[in-house]
């Protein structure tokens, strides 16, 4: 495993252990968890709400009471996943705050549970709920990235050009050329997409304001245990 893959096993189990408490806590926990885990190993199309209800030990009611569908609820595991592991937080100083995103990102991807999840998506590209539920799930996490950009690269930057910029080598990397994702490759990655590209006076883009606008995910290097937000 690598190391990138190893740190996000590490933040996998320190985000269980901060959840709070309460039984609606806990369901919501067993739930996602039991639906990421299955979604790795037996893809979309075998996965069902009854399943992820008897792993979870829950009633399936209880399930399709907050998350009707399988996009719905996939949708809503992966959300918590990435915003629980990929790092958005500001300090003032904008390239360590981009490394740390982008390491974050591909630790994610590169994790075991990370590069099946990415698999078991694109795997379904053609199902259309799955095409809406990713949609909607980019938007939301262009959305949490942008506010990092803009501070790093200024309010009037086109933040979704920055963050695709960002990302897609990683996915890359981690997907299709197999090649290595370390800590020189982030940072050259880093400063290769902040602003001298960027067109003074450009207007800050928001992901989704134009129809079609859908940023498909792009690819990353899994880890030598093959598989997880």
């Amino acid at each position: 495993m690598t190391q990138l893959a190893e740190r996000a096993s590490s933040n996998d189990s320190r985000t269980v252990a901060r959840r709070p408490g309460g039984r609606s806590a806990r369901v919501r926990r067993a739930v996602f968890d039991a639906t990421l885990a299955l979604l790795a190993a037996d893809g979309y199309h075998a996965l069902s709400i009854e399943a992820v209800a008897a792993l979870a030990r829950v009633n399936k009611t209880t399930v399709y009471r907050n998350w009707p569908t399988k996009a719905t609820l996939v949708r809503a595991a992966a959300e918590d996943r990435s915003a629980a592991l990929i790092t958005t937080e500001t300090t003032g100083d904008p390239e360590r705050d981009l490394v740390a995103f982008l390491t974050s990102v591909a630790a994610n991807v590169t994790s075991p549970l990370g590069h099946a999840l990415v698999l078991a998506t694109l795997n379904e590209a053609n199902d259309t709920q799955v095409r809406e539920a990713r949609a909607d799930f980019w938007l939301h996490r262009f959305q949490a990235a942008g506010e990092l950009v803009r501070s790093a690269a200024g309010e009037a930057t086109n933040s979704d050009s920055i963050i695709e910029r960002l990302i897609a080598p990683v996915f890359l990397r981690a997907f299709i050329t197999g090649a290595p994702i370390d800590e020189a490759f982030i940072r050259e990655t880093v400063r290769a997409a902040l602003p001298q590209a960027e067109t003074p006076g450009a207007a800050p883009s928001r992901r989704g304001e134009h129809p079609g606008d859908d940023h498909p995910e792009k690819t990353w290097e899994a880890s030598d245990e093959g598989t997880g937000t």
